[in-house]
């Protein structure tokens, strides 16, 4: 019963966020329009250097979604699984190299049962999601916007950024997997701010 109520709660959240993702794909130009009403400012008035730009949006999301997933998911029963299923992976992978048959399958019933922890987890994990999605979705139609606007050729907007290793780049060509610079360097980002701000909440 347990089972199959988790994997409900992850296909419809699963759904939801399907959904809102086809939405975003129809509405992404018309939600960066509307955006740019509320944030252009930031680029044409005060002429903030796109990098800051993405950098604070970055740490925006960041901080949302952490504060989101730290009230959504249960960090204690998240390290108590992590390290149950650490240690049950030892003693199985132990048991295989023994060639110990018999103790093999007396732990696929405990095996079910750390799979079961792990699928708790990545429900709980998906929760926030649509919530994460309500700010970011905008935030990254109106990144997209700015891209393809033509306010990147306004004089005091640099439409280049130096990276690490690639040198100066547009931030709408694509450099690793044909993703574009600007994404890139979001996620970056937003890989480091997250991890502090976990980090500091115990997650």
């Amino acid at each position: 019963m347990a089972k199959q109520s988790t994997t409900g709660v992850m296909t419809r959240l699963l759904i939801l966020y399907l959904a809102m993702t086809v939405a975003y794909a129809f509405l992404r130009q018309p939600i960066g329009t509307a955006m740019n009403v509320v944030l252009g400012g930031l680029v044409t008035n005060l002429q903030v250097p796109l990098f800051i730009t993405i950098l604070m949006l970055s740490l925006i999301t960041g901080s949302y979604s952490s504060l989101l997933l730290n009230q959504f998911v249960d960090q204690q029963q998240v390290k108590q699984s992590q390290a149950k299923m650490k240690e049950f992976q030892k003693v199985y992978r132990e048991t295989q190299l023994a060639g110990d048959k018999g103790k093999l399958k007396k732990l696929e019933d405990e095996r079910a049962e750390v799979m079961q922890l792990s699928m708790d987890i990545q429900a709980q994990t998906m929760k926030p999601m649509p919530y994460i999605l309500i700010i970011s979705l905008p935030l990254f139609a109106w990144l997209s916007y700015i891209m393809q606007s033509s306010q990147l050729t306004f004089s005091y907007v640099l439409p280049t950024i130096v990276f690490p290793y690639f040198g100066t780049q547009y931030y709408t060509a694509g450099v690793i997997l044909g993703f574009p610079v600007w994404l890139v360097w979001y996620l970056l980002c937003s890989l480091v701010f997250t991890q502090v701000i976990r980090k500091t909440l115990g997650m």
